[in-house]
């Protein structure tokens, strides 16, 4: 029988999750993120670390994702019109 290489994977290997969309609450440790997207409302499970914070968005890792949110503003489509 011929010898097979197998490849251990990292179980502490994060998949990791980019996204655009808003925070619609401050980030904070110990708790889960709410992202609000065009279509929909997400949370995640609770947040170990913020790795990274920019104008440009915010890189944090969760229990068991590392989510990389490109910040944009989210335009609200309705029929009213401010004056």
């Amino acid at each position: 029988m011929l010898k097979e290489k197998i490849k251990r994977m990292n179980p502490t290997a994060k998949k990791t999750i980019v996204m655009t969309g808003t925070l619609s609450l401050p980030l904070c440790p110990g708790e889960r993120a709410w992202i609000r997207t065009r279509h929909q409302c997400m949370t995640t499970s609770t947040v170990e670390t913020i790795l990274e914070v920019s104008e440009s968005g915010v890189k944090f890792e969760t229990r068991d994702k590392i989510y990389h949110l490109k910040c944009k503003t989210i335009f609200q489509e309705s029929g009213v019109i401010c004056a």
